[in-house]
């Protein structure tokens, strides 16, 4: 049975498009919520949700339920960010250990913390300038990504990707030696 709302919004219907959106929106971000435990994340994820309906809402099956696939990309949207973050956090913890002295390290430890500070240093210095501002702006300056695209006059989902594009950069050029550090971390805690 064909969704009549859906039909209309694959044919651009912006009337039928918003009603569905007042419709679902609270819903949404209600589910959302579940997974990120943030209420502006969760809206965040939603706007990206009807954002990616309408974009393509040429490709809408009316034959298929919009709702599902509705609560599908929140889902899956959702989970993404949760993936992010949990790198990011292990990025972060692993670079306040270099730059802080919550730990003392032992000559081999405090040299090799030495060698990886310089090789991140480098490994920054490399990415391009607007990765690079906004990778300082978040890890040096603590700021979250809505500060930090309010500062840059950018989109929050250009930060995300700009960070994620930061963190894979430098997740490929200290490979080696996070593991080190890691090893060198967990024996010291033993």
């Amino acid at each position: 049975m064909k969704d009549q709302l859906a039909v209309r919004i694959k044919l651009g219907d912006e009337q039928a498009f918003e009603l569905f959106f007042r419709k679902y929106y609270v819903r949404l971000c209600s589910f959302a919520n579940k997974f990120l435990n943030n209420p502006e994340e969760s809206k965040e994820i939603v706007q990206d949700v009807f954002s990616k309906i309408w974009e393509g809402r040429d490709q809408i099956d009316p034959e298929d339920s919009l709702k599902s696939y509705v609560f599908m990309i929140a889902q899956n949207l959702s989970i993404n960010k949760l993936r992010r973050k949990k790198v990011e956090s292990a990025y972060t913890e692993i670079y306040k250990a270099v730059y802080t002295e919550q730990f003392e390290f032992s000559a081999h430890e405090s040299l090799l913390a030495k060698e990886l500070e310089e090789n991140i240093t480098q490994a920054v210095m490399k990415l391009p300038a607007e990765c690079r501002k906004v990778f300082e702006l978040s890890r040096i300056e603590g700021l979250k990504y809505r500060e930090i695209a309010d500062t840059l006059h950018i989109s929050v989902k250009t930060v995300e990707a700009q960070m994620s594009k930061a963190l894979k950069s430098l997740r490929l050029e200290l490979s080696d030696y996070l593991t080190l550090l890691i090893i060198a971390l967990i024996s010291s805690n033993l």
